[in-house]
């Protein structure tokens, strides 16, 4: 090899050749680092439009998430308009398809106490809605959209590519489902604040927490599902601030009430039962475990008997007895549907009860016949409330005060504040006056004129009469109840916490600034719900009573009006304490009667006419229902040729001028698909033919009501057949 002929072409330059080479391998760098160029561009390009399909993804799923109403029309924010669907967004000039497949699960609790509840995509029967949405989204970009990196290059074509995000959407009806937001001054999170429209006075009244901090129950609604039927009544109890800025959503309870018709299961294994109360912790409701005992089934045929799809739930959970790894020694009553039950209500060995001591007795039809054996009938009424989606069946309602007014009370804003101060401090005395096992001895709630200073709602006393003329002929009265829950000792702890001045953190609750923000009580409309009488008998005023309850209140009750004469007019409003309150239905047990409130509401009527002359006699007697199925408390009665009669809660009460030419009492609206029905009395005399029929149209029968005597007690009972005994 010559070197030195090397050295010479290094010392003399490059040649010709060398610089091609050169500039080839130039031009291939070059041309590989703008194809690099190029794909970082657009690999960028197609992560960007990634990330802004999952945004888009997510911000569609907290939309659906975070719904107000179960159901609702179209462009409704609602569980129900969550439905399988196509739509297009543009972002950034990138055209983006969302493609939502909504699959409904509905819930099937366990048979079993070791079971586990399954979910199913089949519908059952008269479900009202899926308790669960499965939402799948596919956020897709196709390729060939076009793309311009900077100013000085041409557009470029985005690639094709496709996400898809699912999630699991119950229908808790609560915005505090959706995405949560940091606070940046508190570095806390909190749900996204959600507007709220207040309920309008009187029949929506807004109870005074404190700071600013408010409670209202909004009015229930019953939902018959055929005549004479069971009946369903929901109604929510909602938390909400307000400012100069408006009212802010906090919370809300949704709680429903049913009356049921169930068949006894005595459990024959360990496996068989249901669960224990859903009861409020100060935060929220927690779920009872699932404990080996006495449960029921639902009594669903759809020819003769329909009720509500929430029955099944009731009938079997709302049983006692048993033991439960989280029962609480010290504190049984948490254990317990209604912790105030006399305990000569519940099952014992005397009773004969293999498999069933330990629970509160259940009774057939009217609250009579007591149901001690496997397969036995019987009625049962819930409250239940919404938990994680669903309806749990939690302890009984107890009414523990009742006032009602005339029409013109509570339209005011001072009066609004007048009724919400003496709320506020009859319940915060109750909690006071409440000591560890209270159950035994409970505290009356404080009744208004009792209160220190005295409040005198009008019409209360007689001193007070609410006035009716000419001017004012007529005004439909209203009437609330304020409940309180039960307050177990470990909410107890809570609330005296927060009276001590503790903050709710340190309490052991978020988001609470005082102790009524937490004590589980709520003022519930109830006008429509219960009976109103007055004496005398329609005159001089009539209040409307007689209609059976109606879906959605349809039924009118409690309307005032002038009728004849002058004088003084004693109203009183009637209704169940307990769950039947709400339901207005027949008696589940004996102690209905006991559990009866009562309110006197004093009118006077102001007419240029004498006064009614009152002298007859009376008629009085009680309407029970010997047909499953049909409800007592349903019959309406009219009387005719001079007669006055008012429906009562468990039956009628007429007042006869001796004057009255051949006085009658008709009743009428007693019906069961494909049966013969009829209206029977073992002293009453029917007036002509009893009617019968598979119609209700066709069912109602007349009496005649006896011309003589003082107090004349004559019951009537509804039967199944074409004759009377």
């Amino acid at each position: 090899m010559n070197l030195s002929s090397t050295w010479k072409s290094a010392a003399g330059g490059y040649t010709l050749l060398e610089v091609l080479i050169g500039m080839v391998i130039f031009a291939l760098g070059m041309m590989a680092l703008a194809q690099l160029q190029g794909n970082l561009s657009k690999s960028s390009a197609d992560s960007n439009a990634r990330s802004v399909a999952v945004n888009i993804a997510e911000e569609t799923i907290e939309a659906a998430r975070t719904f107000s109403q179960i159901t609702g029309g179209v462009g409704l924010n609602a569980f129900d308009n969550i439905v399988t669907g196509t739509s297009t967004e543009v972002h950034g000039g990138i055209s983006y398809t969302v493609a939502r497949e909504v699959t409904d699960y509905y819930y099937q609790a366990p048979a079993t106490v070791n079971g586990s509840g399954t979910f199913t995509t089949t519908k059952p029967a008269n479900a009202a809605n899926a308790d669960m949405k499965m939402l799948r989204l596919t956020v897709t970009w196709g390729a060939g959209q076009s793309f311009q990196i900077d100013a000085t290059q041409e557009n470029a074509t985005l690639g094709s590519g496709s996400i898809t995000l699912t999630d699991m959407i119950s229908s808790i009806t609560s915005p505090a489902g959706g995405k949560v937001v940091l606070n940046s001054t508190t570095n806390e999170l909190y749900g996204p604040p959600v507007d709220y429209n207040p309920g309008e006075n009187p029949d929506i009244v807004s109870i005074q927490l404190g700071e600013n901090r408010f409670k209202e129950s909004t009015t229930p609604l019953p939902t018959i599902y055929n005549a004479n039927e069971r009946v369903e009544t929901k109604f929510d109890v909602v938390t909400y601030s307000q400012d100069d800025q408006g009212a802010t959503f906090l919370r809300r309870e949704e709680f429903l009430a049913v009356a049921c018709e169930c068949t006894l299961q005595v459990p024959s294994a360990e496996t068989e039962g249901g669960l224990r109360p859903t009861l409020w912790n100060g935060n929220d409701y927690t779920e009872g475990e699932f404990v080996f005992k006495p449960y029921g089934e639902s009594v669903r045929d759809n020819s003769a008997n329909f009720q509500s799809e929430f029955c099944g739930v009731c009938c079997r959970d709302h049983h006692d007895g048993g033991t439960g790894l989280e029962d609480d020694a010290n504190d049984t009553a948490r254990g317990q549907y209604n912790p105030f039950r006399n305990s000569t209500d519940y099952m014992t060995a005397d009773d004969g009860a293999v498999g069933l001591v330990g629970d509160h007795k259940h009774y057939n039809i009217g609250g009579v016949g007591l149901a001690d054996s496997d397969g036995d009938t019987y009625f049962e009424a819930c409250r239940l409330v919404r938990k994680d989606g669903f309806f749990r069946v939690a302890q009984d309602l107890r009414q523990e005060g009742l006032n009602s007014f005339p029409a013109s009370y509570l339209d005011d804003d001072n009066e609004v504040s007048e009724y919400s101060d003496y709320v506020t401090d009859a319940v915060s005395a109750f909690e006071a006056a409440v000591v560890n096992n209270y159950e035994s001895s409970p505290p009356n709630l404080t009744t208004p004129v009792n209160m220190v200073p005295a409040v005198i709602f009008p019409g209360s006393q007689t001193t007070n009469r609410t006035t009716m003329d000419s001017s004012n002929a007529e005004q439909q009265l209203r009437s609330r109840g304020i409940y309180v829950d039960y307050l177990s000792d470990e909410l107890r702890t809570i609330i005296d916490c927060l009276d001590d001045g503790d903050t709710g953190p340190a309490c052991g609750v978020e988001g609470a600034n005082s102790a009524l923000e937490v004590i589980p009580f709520f003022d519930v409309q109830l006008t429509w719900l219960g009976r109103w009488a007055e004496i005398p008998v329609n005159e001089p005023i009539s209040v409307t009573n007689d209609e059976a309850i109606q879906t959605n209140n349809t039924h009118d009750r409690g309307r005032a009006e002038l009728t004849t004469g002058s004088g003084s007019s004693d109203i009183a409003f009637t209704v169940n304490s307990g769950n039947l309150g709400l339901t207005g239905s027949d008696p589940i047990d004996p102690n209905y009667a006991a559990m009866l409130e009562d309110y006197p509401l004093y009118a006077e009527a102001i007419l240029d006419e004498p006064p009614p002359v009152v002298s007859g006699y009376i008629v009085n007697g009680t309407i029970t229902s010997q047909v499953s199925g049909v409800k007592a408390s349903d019959v309406e009665i009219a009387a005719l040729n001079g007669a006055q009669c008012n429906r009562t809660n468990t039956g009628f009460a007429c007042i006869v001028p001796y004057s009255a030419s051949n006085p009658r009492l008709t009743v009428d609206n007693y019906f069961k698909r494909n049966t013969n029905l009829l209206a029977c009395s073992d002293v009453l005399v029917v007036n002509g033919t009893e009617h019968s029929g598979s119609d209700i149209a066709q069912n109602w029968t007349r009496f005649d009501l006896p011309q003589s005597g003082n107090i004349y007690n004559a019951d009537i009972y509804i039967k199944a057949g074409l004759d009377c005994p």
